[in-house]
């Protein structure tokens, strides 16, 4: 195969694609949905930010207003968490739409997180969201099948595929010509839709250059490979079937099976294979083993009356309130030290489970490419499980933090001895609420999300080999007559 006539093959089909007038005009359709959902999710994303900014302010604010008080009840008072979604979800939504984005923080108790779109949004979520990575994973794979399905079925019913033989064009540059010539025309979906993206996230102002440059970098190369498989799916049937009409059946056979019915059969068979509990019962669950290692609240629980007797036996002291700190809130900080081992320690199992259905998912990547495109487009976006999970994780060191905060300004303000009537309350003076600094959600670097979830990109760089083994099968056995 000389490289002189795999330029030309290239170029022309290329060029024929292009000439075409629907060709054009489908691709321009798409690049339009694509950049009017970048504006739509755009806009949301700014105004969602918008919300939450205000929501924020007036969280905090009412935390820093309250009254000085026992520090116990602020703890009880609680807190308000919002999680601020990446800016990469204006290009891919991934799993934002359906996980909550408030958690409420108290004091002994651990809340699941609220206020989803799907909760919120009723039964069309589940048809999906109309984003970009939407459109490229599902709509341009489909385009670039029906450009395609006759580059070299309805060649060979022409019989112009004998006329390139006998001008020196091997099997070998036929094939890879078109595979090529139509990957580089694939192209045109995607390429000019990565820099408006690339500026809307920039301008939202909520995550760094470079860790967009970085994201941006796995998205396009990703879905480089992606259509590039679609590109050989779609050559190498045409130069096995008999005829054009034939060749786009079993295309449009290939769409639906590899888009539609594998994702949906591979997502019931991880919730069967994996069941997780429902939330009643895990939370029914978390509140009988708290309750079995300790009540805090309970002065004749046996776990608190040994702490207890061995305080007064260190301290010489016959009573709590001879003790030189505030005992309520010595057992307190226990207490919830406790409850939090016990919750880590529910939501480690559960995460497992989650982890066992997204591991089931993510080698599925080897058995459907649309897979691991769908994984590999969600955690370069943020919009993955494990990024969800960090916000989870944050979210309770900072509830745990805030606890404990509390119960230290009991232990040392607060005088065992009870007020009397008429006395000076037990009260700690509100600026201390001002000095807990308020939450701050991080987003999960793009590095730690790879090394956590690398099967569905090798799953990528595995269908890359399968195609050129594949293009190589097919060139070798082109047959140039019908």
């Amino acid at each position: 195969m000389t490289t002189s006539t795999l330029q030309l093959i290239i170029r022309k089909t290329r060029r024929d694609l292009i000439k075409g007038k629907r060709n054009l005009l489908i691709a321009a359709m798409m690049v339009l949905f694509c950049l009017l959902s970048i504006g739509v999710g755009f806009s949301r994303y700014g105004e969602t930010n918008v919300r939450i900014g205000e929501y924020r302010k007036e969280v905090r604010e009412h935390w820093e207003e309250r009254p000085s008080k026992h520090p116990h009840r602020m703890a009880h008072y609680g807190y308000l968490v919002f999680r601020i979604s990446h800016p990469l979800s204006i290009f891919d939504t991934g799993l934002d739409d359906y996980l909550g984005n408030v958690i409420f923080l108290e004091a002994h108790k651990q809340n699941t997180a609220n206020l989803s779109e799907a909760g919120s949004s009723g039964i069309l979520v589940r048809f999906g969201t109309f984003s970009s990575a939407f459109i490229l994973q599902y709509l341009v794979p489909l385009m670039i099948l029906f450009s395609g399905f006759g580059l070299i079925a309805k060649e060979r019913e022409d019989a112009t595929l004998k006329i390139l033989s006998t001008q020196g064009a091997s099997g070998r540059a036929i094939v890879w010509g078109k595979i090529l010539g139509l990957w580089q025309f694939s192209l045109l979906y995607l390429l000019p839709v990565l820099p408006v993206v690339s500026a809307a996230a920039l301008l939202t102002g909520t995550a760094g250059v470079a860790d967009l440059l970085a994201r941006l970098a796995v998205i396009l190369s990703s879905y480089m490979l992606y259509y590039f498989f679609i590109c050989t799916l779609t050559v190498t049937v045409s130069a096995w079937s008999r005829s054009s009409s034939s060749a786009l059946v079993s295309l449009i056979g290939c769409w639906l099976v590899l888009l539609i019915f594998i994702p949906k059969t591979v997502q019931f068979a991880a919730r069967n294979l994996y069941p997780a509990p429902s939330r009643i019962a895990f939370e029914t669950a978390l509140e009988q083993d708290i309750l079995k290692a300790g009540d805090s609240h309970n002065p004749d629980d046996p776990h608190f009356k040994k702490i207890k007797d061995s305080l007064l036996a260190s301290y010489n002291v016959r009573t709590t309130g001879e003790l030189p700190f505030n005992y309520s809130g010595f057992v307190m900080k226990e207490g919830e030290k406790i409850s939090s081992e016990i919750y880590i320690r529910h939501r480690k199992e559960l995460e497992q489970i989650y982890s066992r259905q997204q591991r089931f998912t993510e080698l599925s990547g080897l058995l459907d490419p649309a897979i691991a495109i769908r994984n590999v487009s969600m955690l370069a976006s943020g919009t993955d499980l494990f990024s969800y999970s960090r916000f989870q994780q944050q979210a309770e060191q900072y509830r745990y933090r805030l606890a404990q905060n509390m119960n230290e300004l009991q232990i040392s303000n607060i005088s065992n001895v009870k007020p009397e009537k008429g006395g000076p309350p037990a009260i700690v003076d509100k600026e201390n609420w001002k000095r807990f600094q308020d939450f701050n959600y991080q987003f999960t670097p793009l590095g730690p999300a790879l090394r956590q979830q690398w099967i569905p990109a090798a799953a990528l760089a595995c269908w890359l080999v399968l195609c050129i083994i594949l293009t190589e099968a097919c060139a070798r056995n082109l047959k140039l007559l019908s």
